[in-house]
């Protein structure tokens, strides 16, 4: 990153410290700063140390323009940053006010919808959402004995569903209603909704969109107005989330509050960002601070400390497992003091994360405007955990391998990812090194006969051969996967 580059970024979080959190104490500055200075690598090599790294660093090495970061301790907004910029190309800097897509964020509101609408007697979590449509019905080839459409199991991802991912639409674009939508009829870009291909359940819970699809339309038939209305009035105006919201298009007042999308290669999205008709199930706008609010409230409620959302057994209620690990939304791991709630949103040039660990009372919102931002808050979240002492999210030590040269030998070559991008491998020492068309070379070390993995970033690589020679091989990192045919040698 440029100097100049380096001090906007600076500037950004020296403006951006909360307004809410006061002045801020020393050892809470002491914390920051180690946050700031403590990103860590998903992974490092056995025989090394974990290496510390700036966040203004690991911002430009992944194309991520702007992070804002809230941080929960003690049951309590502890503090709140946002760093670096709304839109490369403005550089208009970003504050805690900056408003960032959530993607599946929408779906916990929606499960507190849900559960404050139940608490009314308006509706029951055991309910069968089919049932209760006017607006459309299931085609009769629909096989309702393999589907859940209680409204329990629409939230918790256990309706078995379609689990296509629901693409925004531009601007200008036509955008459909909830009905277009659940048919896959046209201005919808998506496939019929209901339809599940014969053998893709494979568990009980699988992550499913559609199901929010379903829900949104059961409340809206239900109660007779949008999910935007019911989740102002039942969620975010009782939590005092003032600036978020489910608007299309937003207003004039949210634009500008509105960080732009950016793709994976820096560049800010067409139109800015994209609109999802679909509200529950990854509609909102909002900041990490008014996420946290939420979470925070829930909290209070479940404590029996006065919450404004949801009475106390309601908030219990809707923090407890649905179905295996889900609750709305969110999936609960651990057990004990260790328990935590756990929540990705992704939306095209938006990548954001929650973590709350409810009996510590701590926890973490982590919201960027870049389709790298997952790898970017998974060292974020390795930095607190360390500072706040997480039982999760620390650095895990990989062990090299050391093959037989001729399994080396025998994944290098070139292959095509696409016209005029090509991954060429070649083979150093105990470690295999991928040149991307155009980008800098990087180290992948063995971890099995045809899986590698760098470090930095943190990828991995699976050589795929059938009893022969190998012929192409598939790339992940995080939410992204890339496959790439063998064309022969360099």
């Amino acid at each position: 990153m440029t100097r100049n580059k380096t001090a906007v970024l600076f500037l950004a979080a020296a403006l951006a410290v909360s307004s809410g959190c006061g002045r801020t104490n020393p050892l809470t500055a002491k914390r920051i700063k180690s946050v700031e200075k403590g990103l860590m690598r998903a992974v490092y090599l056995k025989g090394l140390a974990a290496e510390k790294l700036s966040l203004d660093e690991r911002m430009s090495f992944y194309r991520v323009p702007g992070v804002s970061i809230a941080v929960i301790d003690k049951n309590e907004l502890e503090w709140a940053k946002a760093y670096g910029e709304k839109d490369n190309q403005t550089h208009q800097l970003l504050t805690p006010e900056t408003l960032f897509q959530g993607g599946a964020f929408s779906q916990m509101i929606a499960g507190a919808v849900v559960t404050a609408l139940a608490g009314r007697g308006t509706i029951s979590l055991d309910e069968d959402a089919a049932s209760g449509l006017k607006s459309w019905t299931f085609p009769r080839e629909f096989d309702r004995r393999s589907h859940a459409l209680d409204l329990r199991s629409l939230l918790a991802h256990g309706s078995g569903l379609s689990d296509q991912v629901l693409l925004g639409y531009g601007h200008d674009e036509p955008r459909p209603a909830l009905a277009e939508m659940l048919a896959g009829t046209k201005p919808a870009t998506n496939a019929p909704l209901w339809y599940t291909p014969a053998g893709s359940r494979l568990s009980r819970t699988r992550y499913a969109e559609s199901g929010y699809v379903v829900l949104e339309a059961f409340l809206t038939d239900r109660t007779g107005r949008p999910f935007a209305d019911l989740a102002g009035e039942l969620v975010l105006t009782p939590a005092g989330m003032e600036h978020s919201t489910f608007e299309i298009p937003l207003s004039n007042g949210s634009r500008e509050l509105a960080a732009t999308g950016h793709l994976r290669d820096g560049r800010p999205l067409a139109g800015l960002w994209k609109y999802y008709p679909a509200a529950a199930a990854k509609g909102l706008w909002t900041t990490p601070s008014e996420f946290a609010a939420f979470l925070l409230d829930l909290l209070r409620s479940a404590g029996g400390e006065g919450g404004r959302i949801l009475p106390a057994a309601s908030a219990r209620a809707m923090l407890a497992p649905f179905l295996e690990n889900r609750g709305p939304g969110f999936m609960v791991e651990g057990a004990g003091d260790d328990v935590q709630f756990k929540l990705s949103g992704k939306t095209e040039g938006f990548a954001c994360q929650m973590v709350l660990y409810p009996v510590r009372g701590q926890g973490a919102v982590i919201m960027t405007n870049s389709d790298n931002g997952f790898t970017l808050i998974d060292e974020i979240l390795a930095a607190l955990s360390s500072v706040y002492q997480w039982p999760h999210y620390r650095p895990e030590e990989k062990t090299v391998l050391r093959l037989d040269p001729e399994t080396y030998r025998g994944c290098t070559g070139r292959y095509e990812v696409g016209p005029n991008y090509f991954l060429d491998v070649t083979w150093e020492d105990y470690y295999l090194v991928i040149q991307p068309t155009g980008q800098a070379a990087t180290r992948f070390y063995a971890e099995g006969q045809t899986l590698f993995y760098s470090t930095d970033p943190y990828i991995r690589i699976q050589f795929l051969r059938d009893r022969g020679p190998v012929e192409g091989l598939v790339l992940w990192q995080q939410d992204f996967e890339l496959r790439a045919k063998r064309i022969g040698p360099k």
